[in-house]
């Protein structure tokens, strides 16, 4: 049996592992902790980024504290700043976690400053755009929607193809984003084709860019806010 179980949802999909292991589970043999729950978040930004303690859930196991900040809810990115943070309580820089949406997070030794949240690859499914696009033409189109973000409504209308949409959403997500990237060291978490194109576009910017792995990063700020409570077992 686990010691006690990683959790995360994820919309209507669970995402488990053993710990402190961190090997894929189907079944949850022991006490769950669990980030993407229904507990209170914390608001008091800035703040620790690994949570001082879990929050018991209603059903037992415990939630893994989100954030809010102005109204925007961390949506899962809480684990993975928690998770970075454990590895360098040091580091001051800005931290770009791609998934359902897009948190960009201003981290400061051990600390999270401020974020801002961008819900470009939900903007996406709803129009239906496939991740089977042409790199140059998401690089031209990126490159318009940074120059003219304001014109983004205009290049989604006139697009035909996967790599202008993408192109135009990532570049107005990256012009709304720039204070907090202008001048910053930036470490982009995630998975999929949308991470590695907003890698690519902060890199084309001149900004320094380092990549996570978005489970590994999961399961460092699960296990780093499990020790902070206490353990779990």
């Amino acid at each position: 049996m686990a010691e006690w179980i990683a959790a995360e949802k994820r919309g209507r999909n669970v995402r488990m592992w053993a710990m402190p292991e961190g090997a894929p589970v189907e079944d949850a043999m022991g006490t769950v902790v669990m980030v993407g729950g229904d507990g209170a978040p914390r608001r008091a930004v800035p703040c620790k980024a690994i949570p001082e303690g879990l929050v018991p859930g209603a059903g037992g196991g415990f939630l893994f504290p989100a954030l809010e900040w102005e109204g925007q809810p961390s949506d899962g990115a809480e684990a993975r700043i928690a998770g970075f943070a454990a590895r360098d309580d040091r580091w001051d820089g800005v931290l770009c976690i791609v998934g359902e949406s897009t948190v960009w997070a201003h981290i400061s030794a051990g600390e999270v400053i401020s974020f801002q949240r961008f819900l470009t690859a939900r903007l996406a499914a709803a129009i239906d755009v496939s991740e089977m696009w042409d790199d140059i033409k998401l690089r031209e189109a990126m490159a318009d929607a940074m120059a003219r973000p304001e014109r983004l409504a205009a290049y989604v209308a006139r697009a035909g193809d996967a790599g202008t949409l993408w192109g135009a959403l990532l570049g107005a997500e990256l012009a709304a984003a720039k204070p907090y990237w202008l001048g910053q060291q930036v470490v982009v978490i995630g998975e999929g084709r949308a991470a590695e194109a907003l890698a690519s576009g902060l890199a084309g910017q001149g900004v320094p860019v380092m990549r996570a792995d978005d489970t590994d990063m999961v399961l460092e700020g699960m296990k780093a806010a499990v020790a902070a409570h206490g353990g779990v077992a």
